[in-house]
């Protein structure tokens, strides 16, 4: 790891303000301030100088190493492991130091303040010496989390501006043309492939409106183009810290920070759901997914109502026209070609018998498909926006705004004769419930489950083992945030609950990245155990 130089003549105190070429911006404001800061301290102190300031910057490609004594400049790679050192995840950020050159302690800041204020006291303070006194106390709070990005500076940018003599950026709307104009601008620098001078840009768009999601996954997606996805995650989880509806912001911590910087994500999510849990139901997920998936039985209801509220306009272009969705086409042309009894053909003159549940409808799919070959289906759904969208098709003779467990506990015994679930595990792990409250609703010897999985492959089961009983559990949330099965798991359900198994099918549940998704149909009789 690289180390901070410090020479002998050293001050007591160094603050040590960690940056780099695409945070200039910040820089402009916020280092004019902190030196006249330092120097409206140090004269309190006549004996020596009690704290120094040291830029740490990070070297870019095609600097030099320039002679500032007050300056430190270090390779990227060195500069990162320095940082992560400090625990600086955002630039710019302070760190104070003592004369060794290690990060400050809670205790050591107590007696700097200590002192500071013995100074303050006794001697003849200059001109502004109060406002300074009043930055360096909002920088001590701050210190001991240095990641925190320009946002920790944002009070340094709040002092005695006649004094310090800079301008204060005026705060604006996101959608304020010139933020737009300011955007678009960024964004054509960085598809010349002028990468630094379009992060700069983006930053300047923060300091106006630090609450520009955009700006923030713009800047995200730059600094991983450059080789800096240890500072791109920070930027990342302020997006989806701001707007947890940001399902792509999600999926890149999930599927591609993470992969680098498993630690920063994780711990990331930890701390936005530390001060708001309840607003952040997708981030609740996503921790869940990264922390182990073993232990997380079933996605959180409100993530799977939220998920597919927003999708209730655009869910059948996306899966079926882009993702290529097949689903519940193959599961009612596996029933057609099995043709069990009481199933009505298409084009016969019978009177269709069955009573159908499906569960986890979506937009009616399901229903549309098996309208001609059943007596009566309900439709029941999490998501309110399906339900209404579902409603408007006409295929359903009922439809409920429910879970699927409790809609199942409320159904009479017996009542059922086919349980249809298409692309519905996948937010489900646990299934052991779902069976047995399925044996019990369906008609014996005549009752079916029709459903679909994304298979688990052979490879991970050991990923899916309970860590405290070392068995396998058959089943894992995938870093996709969705759940997998394995075959095993679903037979023995089967087998333990009194189902044998009728159709087993191989299929391309999607497409994600232009890659297919494996998984499987079942078809599944219900055994007549009191026949047999």
């Amino acid at each position: 790891m690289a180390s901070l130089g410090l020479g002998d003549d050293a001050a007591l105190y160094t603050l040590a303000y960690f940056t780099s070429a695409w945070t200039q911006p910040v820089d402009a404001l916020a280092l004019p301030r902190l030196r006249a800061l330092l120097d409206g301290v140090n004269v309190l102190d006549s004996q020596h100088q009690l704290i120094g300031l040291l830029e740490v910057r990070r070297l870019e490609d095609g600097g030099g190493g320039g002679g500032d004594a007050n300056v430190q400049r270090l390779d990227p790679s060195s500069f990162r492991s320095l940082c992560r050192h400090f625990q600086v995840t955002d630039l710019p950020a302070c760190v104070l130091l003592d004369a060794q050159g290690q990060a400050l302690t809670q205790g050591s800041l107590k007696a700097l303040e200590t002192e500071l204020r013995q100074l303050h006291d006794e001697d003849a303070a200059p001109s502004g010496a109060d406002s300074s006194w009043e930055v360096l106390g909002e920088l001590l709070k701050h210190s001991e989390s240095p990641g925190a990005a320009w946002m920790a500076l944002r009070p340094l940018w709040q002092v005695d501006v006649a004094t310090i003599g800079a301008d204060i950026p005026t705060s604006m709307a996101v959608d304020e043309p010139t933020l737009v104009k300011m955007r678009e601008e960024a964004l054509e620098l960085f598809e010349s492939g002028q990468f630094l001078p379009a992060a700069s840009s983006f930053v300047t768009v923060l300091l106006r409106c630090p609450t520009c999601t955009k700006s923030s996954f713009n800047l995200a997606v730059i600094l991983q183009t450059i080789g800096e996805t240890y500072f791109a995650v920070s930027c990342m989880l302020r997006v989806v810290a701001l707007d947890d509806s940001d399902a792509v912001a999600h999926t890149v911590l999930r599927s591609v920070y993470y992969q680098e910087e498993p630690d920063l994500v994780v711990a990331g999510y930890r701390s936005i759901l530390a001060e708001n849990r309840d607003s952040h139901v997708r981030a609740v997920h996503s921790l869940a997914t990264l922390e182990g998936a073993t232990t997380t039985k079933t996605a959180a209801p409100a993530y799977v109502a939220e998920v597919f509220d927003e999708l209730a306009d655009t869910f059948e272009e996306k899966l079926v026209a882009h993702l290529e969705y097949r689903v519940p086409w193959q599961l009612v042309e596996a029933l057609q070609q099995l043709s069990p009894p009481g199933f009505t053909p298409k084009d016969s003159l019978m009177e269709p018998e069955w009573v159908v549940a499906d569960v986890g409808c979506g937009t009616g799919l399901c229903g549309r498909l098996l309208r001609p070959h059943v007596k009566h289906i309900t439709g029941v759904d999490i998501s309110p926006l399906m339900i209404e969208k579902t409603r408007v098709e006409g295929s359903y003779d009922a439809l409920q705004t429910a879970d699927i467990v409790p809609f199942l506990e409320a159904c009479a015994d017996e009542s059922l004769d086919l349980i249809i679930s298409a692309d519905v595990w996948i937010y489900v792990g646990a299934l052991e419930q779902v069976f047995e409250l399925s044996t019990r609703k369906l008609r014996a010897a005549t009752g079916w489950m029709a459903f679909s999985i994304e298979l688990l492959p052979s490879g991970t089961i050991e990923s899916s083992k309970d860590d405290a009983k070392g068995t396998s559990l058959g089943y894992r949330l995938a870093p996709s945030g969705r759940f997998q099965h394995s075959h095993e798991y679903i037979t023995s359900l089967a087998k333990h609950a009194g189902f044998s198994l009728a159709v087993q099918q191989d299929i391309s549940v999607r497409k994600e990245s232009g890659e297919p998704i494996p998984g499987r149909i079942y078809l599944l009789q219900r055994v007549d155990t009191a026949s047999s």
